[in-house]
């Protein structure tokens, strides 16, 4: 019994049931072969399986999220649209001439041009996300299209002033492209050019009619001041030096140099010889009407003095005047006296 044993360690049931054990374990191998094939073979898949579907969650995710905020975004395109004067070339060319002249009209000018020039469509500058054909047309649109207008005037100062508040305080977008001012002569009258350009959104059109704001117009008058005021006016010559009518004292030999009114006293020689230099300052180098002249002031009395080229005062020659200085001929060569000093504070002039 024992050698039986020892020759057959297998237990019975597996003797018995020996086909359907060696099946088993057929199956347990072929699925984890199988699991482990199929798992290799189908990564790839599964990578590209997962790469689409984070694709289709984003792009509904974007999708969902311009959905939101289209509301937001018609209304800022409604906002902008509200800001033209029109959804179409010819109505924005004629509202612009039309508001434009009545400005002009309601500040007073008599010549003045009001004109409009080309207008350019500006397109998406996003095209590229328009690429399946039936979004050509999209593609295509444009998104507003400009106009430019300019304007001439010519007037006053204070209205030219007024002319730019107002184009300033227009309601509807614009741009200033450029601005110039040219005055007469005299600065009496300016000659006002400016170049603008607004937009239109094409089929559009605003929501009610564009209307100057009051409060603005009424904001003008904290700029009074500075309407009233020319820049561009040349300054009136110096009223004349009323004749003196005191007496001068020169030296022997000289011409009085002041022109005296009548009844007044002419001036005498001084008894002594000696003139006064540090009594007379000079006050002025001018360009008079007939040349150039050097203003004196006796300091003691206030009496005035005009020199012109050639004209003696005690000793010193007025020869010219440059910039500050006067320049002297004397006894010594040439010196110079600048504006704020008495004669006797000279510096070295060129012989």
């Amino acid at each position: 019994m024992i050698s039986q044993a020892m020759a057959h360690p297998i237990p019975r049931w597996i003797s018995r049931h020996w086909l359907g054990v060696v099946i088993a374990i057929a199956v347990v191998i072929g699925s984890s072969l199988g699991y482990l094939v199929g798992e290799n073979r189908l990564s790839e898949e599964r990578t590209k399986a997962l790469s689409d579907s984070d694709m289709y969650i984003g792009v509904l995710t974007k999708a969902r999220a311009d959905r939101d905020g289209r509301a937001a975004l018609d209304k800022k395109i409604t906002g902008a649209a509200d800001r033209t004067l029109g959804p179409s070339l010819e109505l924005v060319d004629s509202e612009v001439r039309r508001r434009l002249n009545r400005v002009c009209e309601e500040l007073g000018f008599s010549e003045f041009s009001v004109t409009t020039g080309t207008s350019v469509a500006r397109g998406t500058p996003a095209k590229k996300e328009f690429k399946r054909p039936e979004e050509r047309k999209l593609r295509d649109e444009p998104d507003f299209v400009e106009v430019q207008a300019s304007i001439t005037a010519s007037g006053r100062a204070d209205q030219v002033f007024r002319l730019l508040f107002r184009v300033d305080a227009e309601p509807w977008t614009k741009r200033i492209e450029s601005m110039r001012l040219d005055p007469t002569a005299d600065g009496g009258a300016v000659r006002l050019s400016i170049r603008l350009t607004t937009i239109f959104l094409p089929g559009r059109a605003p929501k009610s009619v564009l209307v100057v704001d009051p409060a603005v117009l009424a904001s003008a008058n904290r700029f009074d001041q500075l309407f009233a005021s020319n820049p561009f006016r040349i300054p009136p010559p110096p009223p004349p030096i009323a004749p003196p009518t005191t007496v001068v004292a020169v030296l022997p030999g000289t011409a009085p140099t002041v022109d005296v009114g009548a009844g007044a006293e002419l001036p005498v020689i001084a008894p002594s010889g000696a003139f006064p230099y540090g009594e007379w300052m000079l006050t002025a180098v001018v360009e008079g009407p007939s040349g150039p002249e050097a203003w004196l002031r006796h300091v003691p009395s206030g009496a005035a003095l005009t020199l012109v080229p050639g004209t003696p005062v005690g000793e010193l020659v007025l020869r010219a005047v440059e910039y500050d200085f006067a320049v002297f001929d004397a006894p010594g060569g040439s010196c110079r006296v600048q504006i704020g000093n008495n004669l006797t504070q000279r510096a070295q002039g060129t012989q």
